[in-house]
């Protein structure tokens, strides 16, 4: 059963801060080099100031730095906590192909580590031990773990389903053109509902992964350290699309498209990312679509599926080796002694990285269905990293936990815990 707590949010006052479009931002994942740069420049305050990416040379630098504006914006009111417990319905409304679609969720502190907690997705340990240097320097969750569940109880859908009787904590409108909603939800009837609901359910990692195993991390570290903030969400009725992660090799040969056609019948595919995708989609067997310097594409449809899972590693169930990222990761791009292989979730910025490179391609894939991502988690067998891109993602900044013990109540009635 899932754990999931009401506790003390850690918010921006925006009458010092600002506007919360600018001092919040997306997921950092989805943040290219030029859109960080004008989040970054956006707010003084922004919270990019406390996630402090920066090169290996001075990543330790950044986190100290970041650490000492974080306990100056806490001085002086930059951010401020919540008075008291509570969950956080967080509503992300946008267009889908052109028709209305509202994802609504609820903010909480869970429990990590337990059964009920599943992982989709393989991590870097690299990655977790980044994470678990921000958190030391920067005490605090600043961009919720994102989580699925399949089915809500009717009681919690209610409650999401109910008209607000205030006006939000935060709203505004982000460069996506996605409005954000968050009300806090401290009604001691509301909390005993959701916090009982939430307990019959199985959640699976959508996205934060390594959030979640820095957290994991902590425990080991801290039994008090408990919990991470965490966006759950129902899958099905107002739950996230599932898009698909591309591959972008870096160096390919010369020969590639020989090289493919071992395994692959080779056919030329339209070369701008919708028509290519499109082409993809019409496939029924393991497919990919390739990109290439020059403006060609082609789609890569298995001459012998037989023969490519053959090289997949050993002791992997069928589900596992099934996924066309499983395939492509481990039996074609290793045959191509190519250079890095990068992740891309929009093929259309992809698209123009191959174009103005001269060895670069792109592999584009095919969205995994979320009945595979809950066959993965259940089965114990993690996908290949990078596998899914839910979206929208909850912004990084918007509602934050500090993780001091007094941040979290672990019951209604007020015991505490980090």
């Amino acid at each position: 059963m899932v754990d999931a707590a009401p506790f003390r949010a850690m918010r921006y006052d925006p009458a010092v801060a600002g506007d919360p479009a600018a001092t919040s931002a997306p997921a950092y994942d989805e943040l290219e080099r030029f859109a960080y740069a004008r989040h970054r420049a956006a707010s003084p305050y922004t919270v990019l100031e406390l996630l402090a990416p920066g090169s290996d040379a001075d990543t330790l630098a950044a986190y100290r730095n970041a650490g000492r504006a974080f306990e100056r914006w806490r001085r002086t009111g930059v951010l401020v906590d919540d008075s008291a417990p509570a969950y956080y319905r967080y509503e992300e409304h946008e267009l889908r192909a052109g028709v209305p679609a509202v994802q609504a969720g609820l903010l909480a502190a869970v429990a990590v580590g337990d059964d009920d907690v599943l992982t989709s997705e393989h991590v870097d340990e690299r990655r977790v031990a980044d994470r678990l240097a921000r958190l030391a320097a920067v005490p605090a969750d600043l961009s919720p773990v994102f989580a699925v569940y399949a089915v809500a109880p009717p009681a919690l859908r209610a409650v999401l389903q109910r008209p607000p009787p205030e006006r939000p904590l935060a709203a505004f409108t982000d460069e996506a053109d996605i409005d954000h909603r968050v009300w806090a939800l401290r009604d001691p009837d509301d909390i005993a509902t959701i916090r009982e609901a939430l307990a019959s359910v199985r959640v699976v990692i959508a996205d934060g992964h390594h959030r979640y195993a820095a957290a994991v991390a902590l425990r080991r570290r801290d039994p008090r350290a408990r919990r991470t903030l965490t966006y759950l969400v129902e899958a099905g009725t107002c739950g996230p699309q599932v898009l698909p992660v591309h591959r972008l090799v870096r160096g390919v040969p010369p020969d590639v498209e020989a090289r493919l056609a071992a395994d692959f019948t080779v056919t030329p595919a339209p070369a701008d990312p919708a028509g290519l995708v499109a082409a993809l989609a019409a496939e029924q067997g393991r497919a990919y679509g390739l990109r290439l310097p020059g403006g060609r594409a082609v789609v890569l449809t298995a001459r012998d599926d037989a023969t490519l899972r053959a090289r997949l590693p050993e002791g992997r169930g069928a589900g596992w080796r099934d996924l066309d990222t499983a395939v492509l990761d481990h039996a074609v791009v290793p045959s191509l002694d190519s250079g890095a292989l990068e992740y891309r979730s929009d093929p259309v910025a992809a698209t123009a990285e191959v174009d103005v490179s001269r060895s670069d391609a792109l592999f584009v894939v095919r969205p995994v269905p979320i009945t595979t991502v809950f066959a993965c988690a259940d089965a114990g067998e993690p996908m290949p990293a990078k596998t899914t891109w839910f979206r929208p993602k909850p912004r990084a900044g918007l509602i934050m936990r500090p993780l001091e013990a007094s941040s979290l109540t672990d019951a209604p009635g007020g015991s505490s815990a980090a």
